[in-house]
C-alpha cells in the first residue's frame, strides 16, 4: 500500500507506527523525523498542495488532518482518492485519531500502546497547579486551545480556558486569571520568538508571569501538532516550572 501524508502530524504518526516504508510523499512542513524530509514533496500543508505531484505519486490512500484541510479533502475525494481525514480538537480526540490510523493499517495494538504510553507520561507530569497561559498567535494574541487545555489539566496544571479552539480573548479575563507562567508556542515560528515581546506589552504589566518574567518559548511543533511529541512539549513546560519553584 502506498501512503501519502498531507499533514505533518500524520507523518509523525505513520513513522511512530513503523509504516514509513509505505510512505511515498509528504508536505514541505513534514520535518519530523528528519528522514521524512527525504520523501517526495507534495507542497504545503494547507493551500499549497501540488495536485499534479499527488497524481504522479498515485497513492492508495491520502492522510489529512484538521478541518482546515476540508477543501483539500473535497477536491481529492472528487479525484477519486481514498482518504483518511482525522480532525482532533481535544486531547481525547488526539488519542482516537492515533488509534483510527492504527486500525486503518492493521496496527491497532501498536496504536493502543502508543496512546497508553502518552497517558502514562502525562499522568507522571506535575505542573503543581500553577496558572498557565499558552499563546498560539501574537498579533492579535490568541490563546492556545484544542488539546492543550486538556494536556495541561491532566498534568495537574491550571489553564486559562477549557477545551475549545484556539481563539482571541478578553484581556480583562486573562488579568483576572493572572497566569504565573506564559508559554509561547506560536504557530509556524518554531523557537524563533523573543519573550520580551510579551514582557514589553503595556497592558500586560500587572500579570504575574510578566512581572516575574516567567515567559518561555516552546517549539510550536511540540504543542501544535496532535502527536506523541505533545509529551515533549509538556515536559519542557514542567522543566521551566521546576527551575524556579
Amino acid at each position: 500500500m502506498k501512503i501519502l501524508s498531507a499533514a505533518p502530524s500524520n507523518t509523525e504518526i505513520i513513522y511512530k507506527l513503523g509504516l514509513q516504508e509505505k510512505l511515498v510523499g509528504t508536505t514541505s512542513l513534514c520535518d519530523h523525523p528528519r528522514d521524512a524530509i527525504k520523501k517526495p514533496g507534495i507542497g504545503g500543508w494547507n493551500k499549497g498542495l501540488k495536485y499534479r505531484k499527488i497524481d504522479e505519486l498515485n497513492p492508495d490512500i491520502i492522510l489529512l488532518s484538521d478541518s482546515l484541510q476540508n477543501k483539500q479533502a473535497q477536491k481529492l475525494e472528487k479525484k477519486g482518492y481514498d482518504l483518511l481525514h482525522v480532525s482532533p480538537e481535544n486531547l481525547k480526540q488526539v488519542y482516537k485519531s492515533i488509534q483510527k490510523i492504527g486500525r486503518k493499517f492493521d496496527k491497532k495494538q501498536e496504536a493502543s500502546e502508543i496512546v497508553q504510553e502518552m497517558k502514562k507520561e502525562i499522568n507522571s507530569t506535575d505542573l503543581k497547579n500553577k496558572r498557565i497561559y499558552c499563546e498560539e498567535w501574537m498579533e492579535p494574541p490568541m490563546v492556545s486551545g484544542n488539546w492543550i487545555p486538556g494536556l495541561i489539566k491532566k498534568a495537574n496544571g491550571n489553564y486559562f480556558i477549557d477545551e475549545e479552539r484556539s481563539r482571541e480573548f478578553d484581556l480583562e479575563k486573562l488579568k483576572k486569571f493572572d497566569p504565573e507562567y506564559i508559554f509561547l508556542n506560536v504557530c509556524g515560528a518554531g523557537t524563533k520568538i523573543n519573550p520580551e515581546k510579551i514582557i514589553e506589552r503595556p497592558q500586560w504589566q500587572e500579570i504575574t508571569a510578566v512581572k516575574n518574567e516567567n515567559v518561555y518559548v516552546i517549539d510550536d511543533a511540540l504543542l501544535n501538532r496532535p502527536t506523541t511529541r505533545l509529551i515533549e512539549g509538556l515536559k519542557e513546560i514542567e522543566e521551566n516550572i521546576e527551575i524556579i519553584k
